[in-house]
């Protein structure tokens, strides 16, 4: 696995926010590893998914000032960080996932990993060998971070790892998805 990013804070128990690592330290971070609808691992086994990102300038350097910066303080020209929005999934226990939303409180420097595709199938396969998306009600109710557009990444992703009838199941989602956002946005 990759690690890509910090916990860095938390909005609530299940939203956090992450910095990608230093662009200086980055060892191959891809800006493709840190893409929106990316599932990553926290730790040990908390699952979660990107659903927005930031960029964030420590330094407040405005564009009047880059050319002082070039001359005096070339080290900061490049001091932009790029922050992650997370939201929590479930956790990953003996390749296969628990997705409820995890008690445990994330701590602040906690190690953020790509995770990888068997890892992705894994946590989308209950105990019984049944394939789940609980989290998508979880996404859903929370501040509606389930847009149409955050799915089709989801699915996607999943499109490769998964059965095709599995594969027909996110399509019905994601059709009733882009159906109820198009009647909401009539009324």
């Amino acid at each position: 696995m990759k690690k890509i990013a910090n916990i860095i804070k938390s909005a609530s128990h299940i939203d956090y926010t992450a910095q990608v690592i230093n662009p200086i330290d980055r060892s191959g971070v891809l800006p493709t590893d840190y893409a929106l609808g990316n599932f990553v691992l926290i730790g040990k086994n908390t699952v979660g998914l990107i659903y927005d990102t930031e960029l964030f300038n420590p330094s407040l350097i405005l564009s009047s000032q880059k050319e002082q910066i070039e001359i005096y303080a070339p080290d900061l020209r490049d001091e932009v960080d790029i922050l992650l929005k997370i939201l929590l999934l479930g956790i990953i226990e003996n390749n296969h996932g628990d997705q409820n939303l995890p008690s445990q409180v994330l701590e602040a420097g906690s190690d953020i990993w790509l995770m990888e595709k068997n890892m992705i199938k894994d946590f989308h396969c209950s105990p019984e060998g049944h394939f789940q998306v609980k989290y998508l009600s979880n996404l859903n109710s929370y501040g509606n971070k389930l847009n149409p557009s955050l799915f089709s990444l989801i699915v996607k992703q999943l499109n490769n790892l998964l059965k095709t009838e599995e594969i027909q199941i996110l399509e019905i989602i994601e059709q009733n998805l882009l159906w109820n956002k198009m009647i909401n946005t009539q009324v």
